[in-house]
């Protein structure tokens, strides 16, 4: 079992893999912390790509650490897990939604959405390289 923690301290997204057959992983679970809540949430791989996709958004956040215009979103090919990324204040803001689905007796399930603040530099870089460890 890989896994990655996107954060510090007690407030942090949490992607957890494990790879079925030696092979990369079909599945991550993504869990976020924030004070006060707690929401974890099973994602689904692309199936052509995998989660190459998201390795390649925290690698271009890592390259251009110095900033950039707007926000820059990333989605799970099912929308369980949203992460939208913007550069503020010489900092990496992350708004992380998790999504569980159940659409039966009108309970469609619920939805999480948090805030989490990460250094542009080292924490970055190091999300970056974990995430594409975690789902290559």
């Amino acid at each position: 079992m890989n896994q990655t923690r996107i954060g510090s301290g007690h407030e942090y997204l949490r992607l957890t893999a494990e790879a079925a057959d030696g092979g990369p992983p079909q599945f991550l679970l993504a869990e976020l912390r924030l004070h006060g809540l707690s929401a974890s949430v099973e994602v689904s791989h692309h199936y052509a790509t995998g989660f190459a996709d998201l390795a390649e958004f925290f690698q271009r956040h890592a390259d251009d650490w110095r900033g950039w215009d707007g926000v820059r979103t990333w989605e799970s090919i099912e929308g369980e897990l949203k992460i939208e990324a913007s550069h503020r204040y010489a900092h990496v803001q992350l708004r992380v939604t998790l999504q569980r689905f159940r659409h039966d007796w009108g309970n469609d399930g619920w939805t999480a959405t948090g805030d989490l603040t990460i250094e542009p530099g080292e924490q970055l870089s190091r999300a970056a390289e974990e995430i594409k460890f975690l789902t290559g």
